[in-house]
């Protein structure tokens, strides 16, 4: 079985935790030292050990929410990409001006490299993004259900 120690180049030392990446950076924290002395603490007594596993149960749940989340991210900001690329075909134009620029502001905000939290933060790069496609989603949602409505409508059925 292979160990997760490493040396530190300095001293020689093995501190039992991996360093030189991300996780070493979380595992070496302050915050990590202070959970892992809670846990110590929880860890003698079976009702807070049950409590934590209940915490982390409703976490995980969270966490599958997002996925569902992330996909209906990718729905929304797919039906907003149709409706902008139809109005400007030609193919659909019942949708007034305002919703158009809503749309286009909301897909530039979504593809610009400088918004309010980097995209390559994990868990939270998207956020923002999210927040404002959800923004301009709500704003417009009575012409969204017009345009998949008609988008429904013109669709060919291929049999």
């Amino acid at each position: 079985m292979a160990t997760n120690t490493t040396t530190d180049n300095s001293n020689g030392a093995t501190n039992g935790r991996s360093t030189g990446s991300a996780v070493g950076a979380v595992l070496e924290s302050k915050a990590f030292a202070i959970a892992m002395k809670v846990a110590e603490k929880l860890a003698y007594s079976k009702s807070k050990i049950f409590r934590l596993l209940e915490h982390a149960f409703e976490k995980l749940k969270e966490e599958s929410n997002r996925k569902r989340l992330r996909q209906d991210f990718q729905e929304k900001t797919q039906i907003l990409m149709r409706l902008l690329r139809a109005y400007y075909n030609g193919e659909y134009r019942k949708i007034p001006t305002t919703a158009i620029i809503r749309i286009a502001g909301g897909l530039l905000y979504f593809v610009w490299v400088l918004d309010f939290i980097p995209d390559f933060i994990p868990l939270l790069g998207l956020a923002d993004d999210l927040a404002v496609i959800v923004w301009v989603y709500n704003g417009i949602n009575d012409e969204l259900e017009d345009y998949e409505n008609w988008e429904s409508a013109t669709a060919i059925t291929i049999d």
